[in-house]
C-alpha cells in the first residue's frame, strides 16, 4: 500500500512504466494459482474435518498448571508426604540451664555477642582463612529437637598481596549440625559429627553427598535431629529453609547411635545468628520442640563454663628437653586435663588443615616439631601473621592455656617474654617441668609407639617387596604369553608348510599315475626318498618337542615356587623391639623438636624455671627440682661434646698471634733461601747420597730438642735442609695448636671439653678461613692427618687436644719438632722404608686469610674487618658496582 522509494524518485516515464511491469508480474503469478487452487481447497476441507475430533480430544486433557516464577522450563516435582508429626505435649520438667557456647568449646577467632546469640569471626592477620567453630553446652540423647541459624552478614575480607595461591573456597561458609562432646571444635571430616553445609551437602565422616540447593543470607535454616525410635525418621537429620523442607531425612551413622549429640556450628567470613528457642523463628510443617525448650530427661548439660574456684585461669608452660617425649608428654597431659587450649604451631597447622588450607608435604631442612615450616602459599599464613594474631587474642580472652614452645620454654629470657602477654590478674602462670626419668606408664607408652613405628616401616617395606614381586611376575607372565604366541605362530607356519608340501606331492602323484611302468617305478623310488627325508624331520621334531616339554615343566616348577613364596610372604613380618630399644625411655621421632643448627646455638642457655621469673607456681611432674637440675646439667654437658658452637667468634688475641706467626714464618723461609743457595739436580742427587753417609754423624750430635738458638745450629738455621713438605707440616702443627688454645679462650667455659673430632674441620675453617683437607697432605682421614703431627695432636674420647705444655708464643718449639721428625723420616728412607715418604701437595702451604677478619667495633651496622669484604668491581669499588653501581639504594 506504501509507494516504493524507486517510484517516488524516478522520472514520469519510469513511473508510467511501473504499473505495466506490475501487471505483467501479477499475470505470471496468477497462472500457477489457478492450477493450485483445487489441491488447496481439498486440503482445507480435510483440515476442517479434523478440527472437531481434535477439540474433543483436548477436552479430556488436564490443563498444565502455570510454572512458578524463576522455574521456567522446569516441571515442579510432586511433593513428598511429610512423615514427621506434631510433637505431643511433654508434661515433664524442661531444662533450666540456658543453652550457650562454652568458651572451651569455641575457637579463638570466634567473638560471641548479644548474649551469645550472634557469633562473629575475626577476618584479618590470617584469620580470614580459618573456620570458626562453636559447640553448645546442651546435648540431645533422646527425642526429636531442633535449632536454627541465620546468616545476617556476609564478609569479603582482603586476602593480602604476595601469595602464590588463593585462600580456601568458598570464602563464605556455614556448617551446622550435631557432634559428640569430644569431637574437634571445627566441624570437618570427623566420624563424631554429622552436619549440613551452605553448599547444600550432607556430611558424615569422610562422606559428602549433595542433598539440596545452596542457601545463604537472610534465610532461617533449621536442622532437626530425630532420635525417637518410634518415629519413621528415627536416627536422622533433616534440614529446613524458612520453614520448608529442602532435604529428605539423612541417616546418621550407626557409630553415633546411643550417643549424646550437641548442636554445633562452624563458619567462615560471615556473622551468624544462632537460635535455640524456646519458640522457633520459623514454624515447620509440624510442631517440633527446640533444644532450648527440651525436656530435662532428654538432654545432658555440660558444666564447663564455670570459672575456677579462685577466679584464676591457668597458663601452663611445659618444660622438657628436646627430643625426649616433649609432645607425647603433652598429649598424655591433655588426656588427663581436658579443657585447656593449646597455643603452638602444630595446632595452627591442624586448624589450617581442618579449614581446607593446603600445604606442600615437603618440609625444609630447618623444619622441626617446635617450629614447622608454613608453606601454604597465601599471605597472612606464610608470613606468620596468624601466630601474632593468636598471641594478641589469647591474652585478652580468659581461658586455660597451654603455651607449647620447646625452645622458648627452656630459655629464661624467652619465658619472661611469654609471661608478659598474660599479665592480666585473671591468669595464673605455671611451669610444668617434665624432665628426667619418666614414670613407668609413660615408658610403656613410648615402647608401644616405638613398636608401632617399627611395624609401619616393616609394612611399608613388605608392601614395596610385594609390589616388586608383582611387577616381576607380570613381566614373566607377559614374556610367557609372548613365547606362547610365538610358538603358536611357528606351529601354524609349520603346519601350512606341511599342507603345501602334501598338496604338491598329491598333485605330482596324480600326474605320475598316468605314466607307464617306467614312470611307476620312478614314482616308487621318489616316494621312498621322500619317506626317508620325512623321517629325519620327524625325529628332529620329536626331539624339539621333548625339549620344549622339559622347559615348560621347569617354568611351571619355577612358577609354583614363586606362588609358594607369595603365600609365605602374604603377611608382613611382625616387628619386635631389641634389647637396646627396650631400655630406651623415649622413642626417636622422624622430625626433631629443634633442628640441629638452631639447637647448637641455644642449648647452652637452657635452664630450669624459677619463680623469680614471674611464675606463680612451678610443678615437677617426673622428678624433683634438684634431680631435674642435675639432669639438665648432664644433658647440656653431653651436648657440648658434639655440638658446633656457631656463636663462637675468634678473639683479637687469636688474630694478633696468628699475624705474628705469619710474619716469623715468612722471615724463616727467607733465611733458608739465603743460607742454602739453589742447587742443580746433580747436586741434589749427590746431597742425598752424602746424607746417607752422614747418618752416624747426626746421631752423635746433641739432641735437637735442646737447641736454644734455632737460627744457629752448627752455623746454619735449623730449617736449612727443609723441603716444601717440612714447611707444610710445621705450619700445620702450629695452626692446630693455636686453634686448640684459642678455642678454650673464646668459649671461656671450664666445663666445655673441647673440639669434637667430627667438628675439627668446621672450627678450622672458622678460625683460618680455609679448608682442612687431608688429601692435600697425601692422606684420607683426619686420624691419618693427626698421625703426621702426633707430637702436637692427641685425642681423648674423641676430643681434640695437645700434649704440648708450651705457650703459643714459643714458635721455635714447632721447628724443633718438625726437624726431629724430618731426621727420623730420612733415616727410614735411607733404610729403604718407602712408607715414610711424604706426598704433600703445594696447596697445603696456602696461607690463611683470617687477618682480614680481625673483629673491630661495629660502625654503621657493619663490623669493620669482622667480615671479609667482597671484591670490588668496576672503577668505583664499593660505591659503583659495574656501570650503574649502587647509588641511592638502587642496584
Amino acid at each position: 500500500p506504501f509507494p516504493s522509494c524507486a517510484s517516488l524518485h524516478s522520472p514520469p516515464e519510469a513511473a508510467a512504466m511501473a504499473p505495466k511491469k506490475a501487471k505483467a508480474k501479477a499475470g505470471k503469478k496468477e497462472e500457477p494459482k489457478k492450477e493450485e487452487a483445487p489441491a488447496k481447497r481439498k486440503a482445507e476441507e480435510d483440515k476442517t474435518e479434523e478440527e472437531p475430533a481434535s477439540k474433543e480430544a483436548k477436552k479430556d486433557d488436564v490443563p498444565t498448571p502455570p510454572l512458578p516464577p524463576g522455574q521456567v522450563g522446569k516441571v515442579p516435582e510432586p511433593e513428598v508426604e511429610e512423615k514427621e508429626t506434631d510433637a505431643p505435649p511433654d508434661k515433664g520438667a524442661a531444662i533450666k540451664d540456658p543453652v550457650i557456647f562454652n568458651t572451651v568449646d569455641t575457637t579463638l577467632n570466634l567473638i560471641p555477642t548479644l548474649g551469645g546469640n550472634v557469633l562473629a569471626t575475626l577476618t584479618d592477620g590470617g584469620m580470614q582463612y580459618l573456620i570458626a567453630g562453636a559447640r553448645a553446652n546442651v546435648g540431645v540423647k533422646a527425642g526429636r529437637y531442633m535449632f536454627e541459624a541465620k546468616v545476617v552478614e556476609a564478609l569479603t575480607p582482603f586476602e593480602g598481596w604476595g601469595g602464590r595461591h588463593q585462600g580456601p573456597k568458598p570464602r563464605q561458609l556455614l556448617r551446622f549440625g550435631f557432634s559428640t562432646q569430644n569431637s574437634p571444635v571445627v566441624l570437618g571430616e570427623c566420624e563424631e559429627a554429622v552436619y549440613f553445609d551452605s553448599e547444600g551437602a550432607f556430611c558424615s565422616g569422610k562422606k559428602r553427598s549433595q542433598v539440596s540447593q545452596k542457601f545463604g543470607r537472610d534465610q532461617v535454616i533449621a536442622v532437626v535431629l530425630n532420635l525417637d525410635p518410634k518415629s519413621p525418621n528415627a536416627n536422622t537429620l533433616s534440614m529446613f529453609v524458612d520453614g520448608k523442607r529442602v532435604a529428605q531425612p539423612q541417616a546418621i551413622p550407626e557409630s553415633l547411635h546411643g550417643k549424646t549429640l550437641y548442636p554445633h556450628v562452624a563458619f567462615r567470613n560471615i556473622t551468624l545468628q544462632v537460635h535455640f528457642g524456646p519458640s522457633p523463628l520459623k514454624e515447620l510443617p509440624f510442631k517440633c520442640r527446640t533444644v532450648g525448650g527440651a525436656a530435662a530427661k532428654d538432654v545432658q548439660v555440660e558444666k564447663k563454663q564455670a570459672a575456677p574456684k579462685d577466679g584464676m585461669y591457668e597458663v601452663i608452660l611445659p618444660v622438657g628437653f628436646p627430643d625426649e617425649g616433649t609432645f607425647d608428654a603433652l598429649d598424655a597431659w591433655h588426656a588427663k586435663n581436658p579443657g585447656y587450649t593449646e597455643l603452638s604451631d602444630r595446632k595452627i597447622l591442624e586448624w589450617a588443615s581442618q579449614s581446607g588450607l593446603w600445604m606442600a608435604r615437603q618440609q625444609g631442612w630447618k623444619s622441626s616439631n617446635d617450629k614447622p615450616n608454613f608453606n601454604f602459599g597465601v599471605a597472612g599464613m606464610d608470613d606468620f601473621s596468624i601466630r601474632r594474631s593468636l598471641n594478641a587474642i589469647s591474652s585478652a580472652m580468659p581461658r586455660n592455656y597451654v603455651v607449647m614452645e620447646v625452645k622458648q620454654n627452656l630459655i629464661e629470657a624467652d619465658r619472661k617474654e611469654i609471661l608478659k602477654r598474660f599479665n592480666a590478674p585473671c591468669f595464673k602462670k605455671v611451669a610444668e617441668v617434665t624432665m628426667g626419668e619418666p614414670p613407668a606408664d609413660f615408658k610403656k607408652q613410648q615402647q608401644e609407639k616405638l613398636l608401632k613405628d617399627k611395624q609401619e616401616k616393616e609394612d611399608a617395606m613388605h608392601k614395596a617387596k610385594q609390589a616388586d614381586k608383582l611387577r616381576k611376575k607380570t613381566i614373566a607372565l607377559r614374556h610367557k604369553e609372548m613365547e606362547a604366541a610365538k610358538k603358536k605362530a611357528e606351529e601354524e607356519a609349520k603346519a601350512a608348510a606341511v599342507e603345501m608340501k602334501e598338496g604338491e606331492e598329491e598333485k605330482k602323484e596324480g600326474e605320475e599315475v598316468k605314466k607307464e611302468g617306467e614312470e611307476v617305478k620312478k614314482e616308487e623310488e621318489t616316494k621312498m626318498e621322500v619317506d626317508q627325508e620325512g623321517e629325519k624331520p620327524k625325529e628332529a621334531e620329536a626331539a624339539e618337542t621333548k625339549k620344549e616339554e622339559v622347559k615348560e615343566e621347569a617354568e611351571e616348577k619355577k612358577e609354583d615356587a614363586m606362588e609358594e613364596d607369595d603365600e609365605e610372604d602374604a603377611e608382613p613380618p611382625k616387628a619386635e623391639l631389641t634389647d637396646e630399644e627396650k631400655k630406651l625411655w623415649f622413642r626417636t621421632a622422624t622430625t626433631a623438636d629443634i633442628y640441629g643448627g638452631h639447637l647448637d646455638r641455644v642449648f647452652m642457655d637452657f635452664s630450669i624455671p624459677q619463680k623469680s621469673e614471674g611464675f606463680d607456681d612451678i610443678r615437677f611432674a617426673w622428678e624433683k627440682e634438684a634431680a631435674c637440675k642435675a639432669y639438665l646439667h648432664k644433658k647440656v654437658a653431653e651436648k657440648k661434646r658434639t655440638c658446633k658452637l656457631e656463636t663462637v667468634v675468634p678473639s683479637e688475641w687469636f688474630f694478633t698471634t696468628l699475624k705474628e706467626w705469619q710474619k716469623v714464618f715468612g722471615e724463616w723461609r727467607e733465611k733458608q733461601t739465603a743460607a742454602k743457595p739453589a742447587a742443580t739436580p746433580e747436586e741434589e742427587r749427590k746431597e742425598g747420597e752424602e746424607e746417607v753417609v752422614e747418618k752416624k754423624e747426626e746421631e752423635t750430635k746433641a739432641d735437637i730438642m735442646t737447641v736454644e738458638d734455632i737460627l744457629n745450629v752448627d752455623g746454619a738455621p735449623i730449617f736449612k735442609d727443609w723441603d716444601m713438605e717440612d714447611w707444610a707440616l710445621v705450619q700445620l702443627r702450629y695452626e692446630l695448636f693455636l686453634m686448640q688454645v684459642a678455642f678454650k679462650k673464646d668459649v671461656n667455659d671450664e666445663e666445655h671439653p673441647g673440639i669434637h673430632e667430627s667438628n675439627i674441620g668446621f672450627y678450622y675453617s672458622k678460625y683460618f678461613r680455609k679448608q682442612l683437607n687431608p688429601k692435600f697432605f697425601g692422606v684420607e682421614t683426619i686420624a691419618e692427618l693427626s698421625a703426621l703431627v702426633a707430637d702436637t695432636v692427641k685425642w681423648e674420647a674423641e676430643i681434640f687436644g695437645t700434649p704440648l705444655t708450651c705457650e703459643a708464643s714459643d714458635l721455635a718449639m714447632f721447628t724443633r719438632l718438625t726437624e726431629s721428625c724430618r731426621r727420623i723420616r730420612q733415616r727410614r728412607l735411607a733404610a729403604g722404608d718407602e712408607s715414610a715418604r711424604l706426598k704433600i701437595e703445594q696447596v697445603a702451604l696456602q696461607q690463611p686469610v683470617a687477618a682480614a677478619a680481625v673483629p673491630l667495633p661495629v660502625v654503621g651496622g657493619f663490623q669493620k674487618g669482622g667480615v671479609v669484604a667482597p671484591p670490588r668491581y668496576g672503577k668505583g669499588g664499593g660505591k659503583n658496582w659495574g656501570k650503574g653501581g649502587h647509588k641511592g639504594g638502587r642496584w
